[in-house]
């Protein structure tokens, strides 16, 4: 993962709390990014660069999903309704790997990123998996309720 300055652009934070494919019942591409992404990005799988390895491409269209809660931590929970027939819709999670214990706001979560040319691993979203995403990770302001797509690797609040 590539770092940020502390107090410059916070990253999304996120974590794939209720994911398939983190139990093993999907899969999980490993994605080399053109651009860089934040974790709970959404993305698509492209083509095959090598084993075990894609490149990456625009979540196809008819990926959606709702806002269900917000978490005490003031993150969102992000429940999957609809998935593209035409591919697959990935959650970009790398795990954070936080070279900083002190001070602490070089440690924030909200520093780290993935960079361009960087390897992720791309969960595969299924109907009914629920991730927790930070309010970085729309475009638009967050409610409890609110429909989502995709645009831009980001989740797009509907009206």
């Amino acid at each position: 993962m590539a770092y940020g300055k502390p107090n410059m652009t916070k990253h999304a934070v996120c974590f794939p709390s209720k994911v398939l494919a983190g139990s093993m019942g999907a899969h999980i591409f490993n994605i080399t990014l053109t651009t860089a992404a934040d974790n709970g990005n959404i993305i698509g799988r492209g083509a095959w660069n090598s084993f075990d390895n894609y490149a990456e491409a625009a979540c196809p269209n008819g990926f959606t999903a709702k806002i269900v809660d917000k978490a005490k931590n003031g993150n969102w929970y992000v429940e999957v309704t609809a998935v593209p027939s035409t591919g697959e819709a990935l959650l970009v999670y790398n795990s954070p790997i936080i070279p900083y214990e002190s001070p602490r706001e070089l440690a924030e979560l909200s520093n780290f990123y993935n960079d361009a040319d960087e390897v992720v691993k791309a969960y595969t979203l299924t109907v009914g998996d629920i991730f927790e995403v930070s309010a970085e990770a729309f475009t638009g302001t967050p409610v409890k309720g609110k429909a989502l797509t995709v645009s831009s690797k980001k989740l797009v609040v509907g009206q």
